[in-house]
């Protein structure tokens, strides 16, 4: 059964390139860094993902890799279009179509203003929500896995603090 579900804005992108469209901005090196960070937290306070559902852009599919690569044990990325700027309504109809996984930790992982937003109902915060930052929620009971009220709000992991 699913026990924590995190959420996962990307890291830090790079803008140099004005010909870039915006889905294939890669991360700048702050973001590289930040990423692999951010792994490590997680696998250090034991709520390292086993499978990270991401946007397909560029900068997402980096900071996945980076992630997986710092957490022994994780098990896949699923890419998905529709998580690019994407709505909390929108995650919650993937989720939705693609169903609870049999996992215990299970990251969604895109970008602002969704992912900030979910981060306020899931947890009745309004944190600022930079770039690289992670929520992690853990499950109070069994239901309706898409419901805010069956998640308390843990840990608020932010990369600059993990720089300190």
């Amino acid at each position: 059964m699913l026990t924590h579900l995190l959420l996962m804005r990307h890291a830090k992108s790079s803008w140099n390139d004005p010909n870039q469209t915006d889905h294939e901005r890669p991360l700048n090196a702050r973001g590289r860094r930040a990423a692999p960070a951010v792994g490590q937290a997680l696998h250090a306070r034991g709520y390292a993902p086993q499978v990270i559902w991401a946007s397909d852009s560029k900068r997402t599919r980096e900071t996945a890799l980076h992630l997986i690569r710092a957490i022994p044990g994780a098990q896949r990325i699923d890419y998905y279009s529709e998580f690019y700027h994407a709505s909390p309504s929108d995650v919650f109809a993937v989720a939705r179509r693609e169903g609870e996984p049999d996992v215990e930790r299970l990251m969604w992982l895109g970008h602002n203003p969704g992912w900030g937003d979910m981060h306020a109902q899931f947890t009745g915060r309004y944190d600022d929500y930079p770039t690289g930052a992670c929520t992690v929620l853990e499950r109070t009971h069994e239901g309706d896995w898409l419901n805010p009220d069956s998640w308390k709000f843990v840990d608020l992991i932010l990369p600059r603090l993990l720089e300190a």
